[in-house]
C-alpha cells in the first residue's frame, strides 16, 4: 500500500442503503495504524480507514469498506448471492424440489471440503 495507488470503495451499512455504486479512489496517505483515501479531485473527500481490517475510522457505523482490487468486491457480493440463493432452496420446512442424486452431490461437495 502506497501513496498513489488505487482502492475500491464498498458502500456498507448506512451508505449501501443509499447506493451500491463502487467507488474508485487512491491512497492520499499511509501512517502506521490508518490511511487516507481520497476521490483524487477534492481535498475535503478525503476519508480515514484502519490499516488492520480496512473499515472507515468513525465514531458511528462504518459507511465504507476499502478493497484493493475491484473484482474482489464482485467475487463477494457473487458468493453471497449464490450462498442465499442455495439457503433459499434449504430454508422452511417444505422438501426441496432436488432428486435423491442431486443431494448425494451437494453431500460430495460439502464432506470433500
Amino acid at each position: 500500500m502506497q501513496v498513489g495507488d488505487n482502492v475500491y470503495l464498498k458502500p456498507s451499512n448506512n451508505a449501501a442503503r443509499r447506493t451500491t455504486e463502487i467507488r474508485e479512489w487512491k491512497i492520499k496517505s499511509v501512517g502506521r495504524k490508518y490511511f487516507e483515501a481520497w476521490d483524487g479531485e477534492r481535498d475535503h473527500s478525503a476519508m480515514k480507514f484502519y490499516i488492520d481490517g480496512f473499515k472507515q475510522v468513525t465514531n458511528y457505523t462504518p459507511d465504507w469498506i476499502v478493497y484493493f482490487s475491484k473484482q474482489e468486491i464482485l467475487d463477494e457480493n457473487e458468493f453471497y448471492k449464490l450462498f442465499n440463493d442455495i439457503r433459499t432452496v434449504f430454508n422452511g420446512y417444505s422438501k426441496p424440489k432436488l432428486t435423491l442424486e442431486q443431494l448425494r452431490k451437494i453431500k460430495n461437495i460439502i464432506d470433500s471440503e
